[in-house]
């Protein structure tokens, strides 16, 4: 059986807010569980084990800078616009010069 996404794959912050929505879930699954003595899941437990992500708002935008420039980097690799550096300057720049 397929299930049916709730949201946009492509959508950080869509993705975000539902990930952070099925923790809490989880969370609560598990509490109500424990305090009605049944059996939780492993995958629940697990789920509701992790870190919650930062909240994510319109106008803030959150970012790790070393993933913004890989994202750049294959946006210009993708564009034609690979930037290549010469042999030697590269030689150079790790000290393998003789």
């Amino acid at each position: 059986m397929a299930t049916i996404r709730r949201y946009d794959p492509s959508n950080k912050s869509q993705m975000i807010r539902t990930l952070r929505r099925e923790i809490m879930a989880a969370r609560l699954k598990v509490a109500l569980d424990k305090e009605l003595k049944r059996e939780t899941s492993a995958t629940v437990k697990s789920l509701a084990g992790m870190i919650l992500p930062p909240v994510v708002r319109q106008n803030c935008y959150t970012s790790d800078a070393q993933s913004d420039f890989i994202a750049l980097k294959a946006a210009d690799i993708r564009a034609g616009r690979r930037r290549t550096i010469p042999a030697d300057e590269v030689r150079r720049d790790l000290g393998l010069e003789d």
